[in-house]
């Protein structure tokens, strides 16, 4: 297969779009992890198995090289041996991935990636805009590293502990990967532009505007499975005992303001697909607030099987799903009523 990403051309072009702040370090994230993963694990009920998987604090430019080699042996696994390359093609994607990462890179607090292609899943904690968050909201950066860290945390149980939910979001990919003829960074920005960005409403969904009408389906099935992830993620940050996070009332609200991009900001947003990572984060959100209103242990049955996963039209409104939970027998207050007496525990579901 011909090269698709110039390694070289794509680091380059995302340094010189970076702000490195000078004199930064990094956490050691042994102890915040311990104390991360009980909380995880009990919010959620899906195991993380800790020791299998890095945790790694990281700078702007430490964090665009690891999403660099991620996304380019991503890309070189699921495009077609077959599909013809041209002259500078490797360097003209390499230059959008560098210009996307490096427009990314000052606003990521930390991201978990799943290993679709690297040998093994980590989490990177940005270190870097932590401190600057933190220091601009005048919040303690270690809690906010936690608070952080409990997101990510949330993801990888989604993603190791549900097998079938990463497989399901893997094979969406490779359809899109193998039936489009449109960049693939540019379907890589809209499809799999994951844990970046912070909400706004509306936004354009510029890839979806390209597709060819087939792929259209199978790129609102990805979104509908990335938008249960993210909001799920944002649900369990904010179950987080004040006991363990003491201002989490703060954090909500400087996060909700930080997600809130109005002017020039907005419409960059809108096209680079932050806006729509946005969305998923605040609609998602609802959409377990509702459901868990309903009974307490509902966003548990989301994960408990492929019929837990809503619809897009479900997401939208979480009361089409508990009534269709309800009517096949699996529904919210049967499962409530089926734990009546249960133990709690652990559980990891394949």
């Amino acid at each position: 297969m011909a090269q698709i990403i110039a390694r070289g051309f794509a680091v380059g072009t995302a340094k010189l779009l970076i702000h490195q702040s000078s004199g930064v370090g990094v956490r050691d994230y042994t102890a915040l992890a311990e104390k991360a993963s009980r909380v995880v694990e009990d919010l959620t009920g899906l195991e993380l198995d800790l020791p299998s998987f890095a945790i790694e604090g990281v700078d702007r430019r430490g964090w665009a090289e690891h999403n660099i080699d991620s996304y380019a042996a991503l890309i070189e696994r699921l495009t077609p041996p077959n599909r013809p390359g041209s002259a500078g093609m490797a360097e003209l994607n390499a230059v959008a991935l560098g210009g996307l990462l490096g427009s990314f890179a000052g606003k990521v607090l930390g991201q978990y990636d799943p290993a679709f292609a690297i040998s093994s899943p980590a989490i990177w904690m940005v270190d870097e805009n932590i401190d600057h968050f933190a220091h601009r909201a005048q919040l303690d950066a270690d809690e906010v590293a936690l608070w952080v860290l409990v997101h990510e945390l949330t993801h990888r149980a989604q993603f190791h502990a549900v097998g079938w939910f990463r497989e399901r979001l893997l094979a969406l990919m490779t359809q899109l990967f193998t039936a489009s003829t449109i960049s693939p960074i540019d379907l890589l920005g809209e499809v799999f532009a994951r844990l970046r960005g912070l909400s706004s409403s509306q936004s354009v969904d510029v890839t979806t505007l390209f597709l060819p009408e087939r792929l259209r389906s199978v790129a609102r099935e990805a979104t509908t499975i990335m938008t249960v992830a993210e909001g799920h993620a944002e649900w369990v940050m904010r179950q987080v005992s004040r006991e363990i996070i003491p201002h989490r009332d703060e954090f909500e609200r400087t996060i909700d303001e930080r997600r809130q991009t109005t002017g020039v900001a907005k419409i960059v947003a809108q096209l680079t697909g932050i806006a729509s990572k946005r969305s998923q984060y605040s609609l998602g959100l609802h959409f377990f607030e509702a459901i868990a209103a309903e009974d307490g242990d509902a966003p548990r049955r989301v994960f408990a099987s492929p019929d837990g996963l809503p619809t897009t039209n479900e997401l939208a409104d979480p009361g089409r799903w508990v009534r269709r939970m309800s009517c096949n027998g699996n529904g919210v207050a049967t499962h409530a009523a089926s734990l009546a007496g249960r133990p709690s525990g652990k559980r990891g579901l394949r």
